[in-house]
C-alpha cells in the first residue's frame, strides 16, 4: 500500500469521529500542511470529504461506506433527510455535533453550494450550529462562547455571545433557528434539534438552500423541519 493512500485511509479514520482542520491531520500525520493539504483537495474532488468552514468532515461517499451503526441512527437519518429533500426541493442535512465542530449524518440533494467563501470555526456561524449548540447545558454553550475577538464570516452572522444566546434561548422554547446569508451569500437554513431515544451527542435536522428558494414559502419550508424531526 502506497504511504500517500494511507496517509488518505487515515485521514477518513480520523474524520470520521471529529470535524477537524488541515494543521491538526498535519500534525496527528506527522506530515507538513501543504501535502494536507493537497491530499484534501483529491478527497473533496471526489467526494469522500466535504469542507465546512475552516474543519473537514467525511463527505456523502464516505458515508455510504460506513457500516458501523448499531443504533440505526445513520439509516433513520438517511431517511428523514430524503423525506424533507422531497417534500421541500432544498437539500437536506442530518448534523451531529462532532468535537467543537459538526459532522453531517446524512444528505439529500446538492451540496456544491455549501462551500464557503472564508473559512469559519465556530458552531455558531450556522443555523446548524445554533440547533446543535441550543442542546447543551450552559457550561458547556459559555465555554464555546468565551471566544475574543468575536469572529464573524459575515454581517448577517451573530454579532456577539449576547447575540447567540439570544438565537438558542429561541430554539430552546421551540422556535427554529434561521440563517440568510451568514456564511454563504445568497443561502439560507432553517434549522432544529433532532432528539433521540437513545443516548447521543446532540444532532439537528436541515433545510438549506438558495434564499429565493426558500422563501418562496418560508412557512412551509419551517413545518417541513417540524415534521421531519417529529416523524
Amino acid at each position: 500500500m502506497s504511504t500517500s493512500l494511507l496517509r488518505g485511509l487515515r485521514a477518513l479514520e480520523m474524520l470520521g469521529t471529529e470535524a477537524l482542520g488541515v494543521s491538526e491531520i498535519a500534525r496527528r500525520l506527522g506530515v507538513d500542511k501543504a501535502g494536507v493539504s493537497r491530499m484534501l483537495g483529491q478527497l473533496h474532488a471526489e467526494g469522500w470529504v466535504l469542507r465546512t468552514g475552516a474543519r473537514y468532515v467525511l463527505g456523502e461517499r464516505a458515508l455510504t461506506m460506513a457500516t458501523t451503526d448499531p443504533a440505526g441512527v445513520r439509516r433513520r437519518a438517511t431517511r428523514v433527510a430524503a423525506q424533507l429533500h422531497e417534500r421541500t426541493g432544498l437539500t437536506a442535512v442530518v448534523l451531529r455535533l462532532s468535537g467543537d465542530g459538526s459532522q453531517p449524518v446524512a444528505v439529500a440533494g446538492p451540496t456544491d453550494f455549501l462551500e464557503p467563501d472564508e473559512p469559519f470555526e465556530h458552531l455558531w456561524s450556522t443555523a446548524g450550529g445554533v440547533a446543535l449548540l441550543a442542546q447543551l447545558p450552559d457550561p458547556e454553550l459559555e465555554r464555546r462562547l468565551a471566544v475574543s475577538p468575536w469572529p464573524r464570516p459575515s454581517a448577517a452572522a451573530p454579532r456577539d455571545a449576547a447575540d447567540v444566546r439570544r438565537l438558542v434561548r429561541a430554539v430552546r422554547s421551540g422556535s427554529a433557528a434561521e440563517e440568510r446569508s451568514w456564511t454563504i451569500a445568497g443561502v439560507s437554513c432553517v434549522a432544529l434539534p433532532w432528539p433521540l431515544l437513545e443516548p447521543a451527542p446532540p444532532y439537528a435536522v436541515l433545510a438549506v438552500g438558495p434564499t429565493d428558494d426558500l422563501e418562496r414559502d418560508p412557512d412551509a419550508v419551517r413545518q417541513a423541519v417540524r415534521d421531519a424531526v417529529a416523524g
